[in-house]
């Protein structure tokens, strides 16, 4: 079938079919190929297949390189497959109708006999190739080149102004594609570069958790293996809860550290068997603070050190250091309390033996909705319950921050 250029002069009636063929085979391509360098051919092949074309291009334009680079062919013959490789070389030496169109940005019509005065070598392999019109039409959307579409023919064409126009449109339309291509293209750029920013300030931030945890494991052995187990509960009742990713990450690298700030409390204090005087528990009730000090010095994120500071608050108002109540607690600090409770009462002490797990559940229990969040409670009883959770008591820090 002939769509455009035919000697013959087609009746208007038929003219505006073949015309609809075109469109209808373009918005086709458009909606079903998802591959863009499969639409480019294809595209290069509709218009080929359409019309008396020995040969179409599309070159895509490098702004960097300040260079056309060719991305799709379709011609009648692997003789012609040489050209746009040799216009692409000529680019810059010679006033090529392809270049005149980049320059201008429209599209430019051109006879190879009469280009012959200008640039004749040019010209001349292109006349020896029995190619005899050249048209380019530029891919330009707002006012940005983005390539170039070149039909060769080896008859001498004459356009009516709608063959043009039609030809014209479709160069808008592929224009557009490739804009909207380029833009998808640097989204997802720049989303990947997102990640892997977001991944190093991860990396960074467990290994700032992992230096602090060693510094308590270096000091108090008791404290720092209460804090993985702690962290271990904690994240596992953060994800029975659905919590997003970036608070059950929270959760964890709060837990892991949680009793940091008992690093300013004496090691005679923290392990005395007996009953504590004021003074006593004054230093152990300021450790959540003392935590959160300790953050604030850090790049750690403030989530963190809030986390921290309010895992000994309560329900009822009744915790410590800053009295809070009901929703004023954050939900990442609730889950740490319950999950700090139940390790602290069913592990041994160096000041007393273990009280055993179900103590400790019956504990969580008791006072469920009074000093603790009731949901956390629920969720943490149906673990054990359910056996859906139990200790890894040789898991490292490395391994709980990763």
């Amino acid at each position: 079938m002939r769509l455009f250029f035919s000697n013959r002069k087609p009746a208007d009636h038929l003219e505006e079919t073949k015309e609809s063929v075109l469109w209808r085979s373009f918005s086709t391509i458009i909606s079903q190929v998802g591959d863009f360098d499969c639409f480019l051919q294809e595209s290069c092949e509709i218009i080929h297949d359409l019309d008396s074309y020995e040969l179409i291009w599309l070159g895509l334009w490098e702004d960097e390189k300040k260079i056309l680079i060719p991305r799709a062919i379709a011609s009648s013959s692997p003789q012609y497959d040489q050209v746009p490789l040799l216009s692409v070389n000529n680019h810059h030496s010679l006033l090529t109708p392809e270049r005149e169109a980049l320059l201008k940005a429209q599209p430019i019509l051109a006879s190879v006999s009469q280009m012959k005065k200008k640039n004749g070598e040019w010209a001349e392999l292109l006349s020896q190739l029995g190619l005899q019109t050249v048209v380019c039409f530029p891919l330009v959307y707002q006012q940005k080149i983005y390539g170039l579409i070149n039909l060769y023919s080896s008859e001498e064409k004459k356009f009516h102004d709608n063959e043009f126009s039609v030809l014209a449109g479709l160069a808008d339309l592929l224009a557009f594609k490739i804009h909207a291509h380029q833009e998808e293209s640097e989204r997802k750029r720049l989303e990947l570069e997102v990640e892997l920013q977001a991944q190093k300030l991860r990396k960074t931030m467990e290994m700032t958790i992992q230096a602090l945890a060693v510094t308590i494991e270096m000091r108090d052995p008791y404290t720092a293996g209460h804090q993985r187990r702690v962290a271990q509960l904690a994240s596992r009742i953060a994800q029975e809860m659905r919590l997003e990713e970036e608070q059950i990450l929270n959760v964890r690298l709060a837990g892991i550290i949680h009793d940091i700030g008992k690093i300013y409390v004496p090691v005679e204090i923290l392990t005395k068997p007996g009953r504590l005087n004021d003074y006593e528990i004054s230093m152990i009730r300021s450790h959540p603070r003392f935590g959160f000090d300790i953050i604030k010095e850090t790049d750690l994120p403030k989530k963190i050190g809030d986390i921290i500071i309010q895992h000994h608050e309560r329900m009822d108002g009744s915790g410590y250091p800053l009295g809070l109540a009901g929703e004023e607690i954050h939900l990442e600090s609730r889950i740490l309390s319950v999950a700090d409770v139940v390790e602290a009462m069913s592990s041994h002490r160096p000041y007393r033996p273990a009280l055993g797990l179900e103590a400790a559940l019956e504990e969580i229990n008791q006072h469920k909705g009074f000093l603790f969040d009731p949901d956390v409670v629920d969720i943490c009883l149906d673990l054990f319950a359910e056996q859906k959770f139990c200790w890894t008591r040789e898991e490292t820090i490395s391994s709980l921050t990763n």
